[in-house]
């Protein structure tokens, strides 16, 4: 999948996470460990679309 860049919900700076950074939990759900505040953050994948495969922004 590749590197995901995802803001962390928690300090909202942005994680910039490489493929052994991150779980795939199913199809459609990652978990990731934000670098910089620590916490453990799941987000959802965009699976149709132009923008499939990567993260949901959350716009």
């Amino acid at each position: 999948m590749g590197t995901q860049v995802r803001s962390c919900p928690k300090c909202f700076q942005l994680m910039w996470l490489k493929e052994d950074h991150y779980d795939v939990l199913d199809e459609e759900t990652v978990r990731a460990k934000c670098p910089h505040c620590g916490s453990t953050v799941r987000f959802q994948l965009v699976t149709a679309g132009a923008n499939a495969a990567g993260p949901k922004m959350g716009h």
